[in-house]
């Protein structure tokens, strides 16, 4: 038997590769399928076209827009996983897991079960970094991270500092902005902006040829926009090795003077944090959209982690430790989009399921 741990759009798409080779699976799902899509922010879209987001097997609905909401494409997983039968087992969370003479043995809320091979699927929404600044018990307001916010509501009429310049925290203060609040944005290092690609043809073919040319190449390629005049500079370093920020959402808010960018947090305050540079300012509230990590605390002891906290893998995404434990969804692509990757990762890794099969 191989299980798959989580019911989200990686654990469904090796469910559904596995399902077309007939190879024995199940998926075990803490909550429900496409749980942590439940809970996103409202203002939430998929940065990639529908044609390309995807699973296997299963477009879109036509009548989507371009660009899927939230709410659409966690309906469009509950579908895909209707329309395919897969073997989903929900309420079942797990604990613990080791591999022993060969096989798993998995504990659970439900007990214990075995495995030939495991597929981590569990993502990293249920694992958000948080990170402590000097000062912060006595800032009094509340400070929460960027997986609680769902829409502006609560904050109207506040000062709200948003702390990390990814996807998720550019959109969020724009959401804020856009809605009155009084918004600014710490940025503690560069951030790589790209246009929302709106050719279908185009985003099929940068990705393959930012994954093919070598990386010379490539990088020549890859031109970002620089607005470091509005405190926002382009990353040190390659453009390959920075994960972009999809639209110019927030340049333009700040350019329009409805964010304002500070540098790197260095301490909070009451009612105040205090920025590198000698900057300060009051504020009501913080959201820190810090980021996650990989959510794999149960099988830790069976990985090997690189600098950025992510599990090393072979090119089949099996552990390297390991190869009967394979981790899909911890690892995104800095040149196309994850659901875009989607497929083509999900092929691999039942590809290096069925090496591993082959040799018992």
């Amino acid at each position: 038997m191989i299980t798959i741990i989580g019911a989200g759009p990686a654990g469904l798409a090796i469910a559904y590769e596995l399902a077309q080779r007939g190879l024995p699976y199940q998926i075990l799902e803490r909550y429900s399928v496409g749980y942590a899509w439940q809970h996103h922010y409202d203002r939430l879209r998929l940065n990639t076209l529908k044609q390309i987001s995807g699973l296997p097997g299963q477009p879109m609905p036509p009548s989507y827009p371009d660009f899927p909401s939230r709410a659409q494409f966690l309906a469009y997983l509950h579908h895909y996983a209707q329309h395919f039968n897969l073997r989903i087992h929900a309420g079942i969370e797990l604990r613990h897991a080791d591999f022993d003479s060969g096989r798993w043995q998995l504990t659970t809320n439900q007990g214990v079960q075995e495995a030939a091979v495991l597929v981590m699927a569990t993502g990293i929404w249920s694992a958000p970094v948080c990170p402590a600044f000097p000062g912060d018990a006595q800032f009094g307001g509340p400070i929460i991270h960027s997986r609680e916010y769902r829409n502006p509501r609560l904050f109207i009429g506040q000062r709200v500092l948003v702390v990390g310049p990814g996807n998720s925290g550019t959109e969020i203060a724009v959401d804020l902005a856009e809605h009155g609040v009084t918004t600014a944005i710490a940025v503690r290092s560069g951030i790589a902006f790209v246009p929302r690609m709106k050719s279908v043809a185009v985003s099929r073919a940068s990705a393959w040829l930012l994954r093919t040319l070598p990386r010379s190449l490539a990088e020549r390629m890859l031109k970002r926009r620089d607005f470091g005049h509005l405190g926002l500079p382009l990353p040190l370093g390659s453009p390959l090795d920075h994960y972009p920020v999809v639209g110019y959402g927030l340049p333009e808010a700040v350019e329009a003077g409805r964010v304002t960018v500070y540098g790197a947090v260095e301490r909070l305050g009451p009612g105040m944090a205090y920025f590198s540079g000698g900057q300060s300012a009051a504020f009501d509230a913080i959201i820190m959209a810090t980021g996650y990590r990989p959510a794999l605390d149960p099988v830790a002891h069976e990985l090997e982690f690189d600098q950025q906290g992510r599990p090393v893998l072979d090119a089949y995404w099996r552990a390297r430790k390991n190869p009967h434990l394979v981790c899909v969804g911890y690892s995104y692509p800095n040149t196309e989009g994850w659901l875009q990757a989607m497929s083509r990762v999900a092929r691999t890794a039942v590809a290096g399921i069925v090496k591993i099969q082959r040799r018992q």
